[in-house]
């Protein structure tokens, strides 16, 4: 990838894709360069929009829920209707256990 990009304002979806490459990964090659993805003005935009891929990609909810990069908690705390569907959504699995 082209850590160059990340800097651009319009490369939110560079962004995403970074950060959620490196999350699903749990390691930093360039942890700079993932701190950018969180530090830009478009960061809500790139926290929704990894929150939301993990309510539709249970390989991404976990490595969420899993990752020693983030603090998943934290980012709910800002997002409450995605809180709450996260809650949802555990707790519906629960049910069917």
């Amino acid at each position: 990838m082209y850590l160059s990009i990340l800097y651009e304002p319009g490369a939110t979806a560079y962004r995403i894709r970074y950060a959620l490459a490196t999350i699903l990964r749990d390691r930093t090659a360039n942890e700079g360069a993932f701190s950018v993805c969180f530090q830009m003005e478009d960061r809500d935009t790139v926290i929704r929009t990894i929150l939301a891929r993990g309510l539709r990609s249970p390989r991404t909810r976990m490595a969420l829920e899993r990752s020693h990069l983030i603090d998943i908690n934290e980012w709910l705390m800002n997002y409450p209707d995605l809180l709450e569907a996260y809650w949802e959504e555990q707790r519906s699995g629960n049910d069917r256990s």
